[in-house]
């Protein structure tokens, strides 16, 4: 599916051509159909996603591109505890499949059907989704409230209560 001139935000109408990306349910990236499977490429690709008004675009030399998200725009690869001796943890870590790493923000984490865990990630608060040996190893660290049917993560003594996502 090609995107229409007036679809874009000011300024991309100019563009000579606007990129038709794509981000699969699995974390997949397209370009004009093509799979990238460069690695330089998507970690420039995923370094320059932004979100504006509930849309994604990625920066690319100059320009300005949208990008179709099927699910979440990034995606948690590794999840990496600082505990104490006694397994409390004190802190969260988490390295995107492009490499970068922070702190996991605790209270950004979500949870979609109880099969699928999200948070927000970067400096742009843009929607992540763990991958399955982030989310196994996150999970088993999750307790579950029943009265509240809610899951729990501790870190550094407080608790945070995942929000339900739609």
């Amino acid at each position: 599916m090609k995107t229409e001139l007036s679809e874009v935000p000011m300024g991309m109408a100019k563009q000579k051509h606007v990129y038709d990306y794509v981000i699969d349910a699995h974390g997949n990236w397209f370009c004009e159909g093509n799979p990238v499977t460069d690695p330089e490429l998507f970690r420039m690709l995923s370094r320059s996603l932004f979100e504006k008004d509930g849309r994604y675009y990625v920066r690319c030399e100059g320009e300005v591109h949208p990008v179709r998200v099927a699910d979440a725009p990034l995606w948690v690869r590794y999840v990496f505890l600082d505990e104490e001796p006694e397994g409390k943890i004190l802190a969260v870590h988490i390295q995107l499949e492009d490499g970068r790493r922070e702190v996991l923000r605790p209270e950004t984490l979500s949870v979609k059907e109880e099969s699928a865990l999200y948070c927000l990630a970067t400096r742009r608060n843009l929607l992540a989704r763990f991958a399955k040996p982030a989310y196994y190893e996150l999970a088993s660290r999750l307790s579950y409230e029943p009265e509240s049917r809610t899951y729990v993560l501790t870190v550094a003594g407080h608790a945070y209560r995942l929000a339900s996502r739609p």
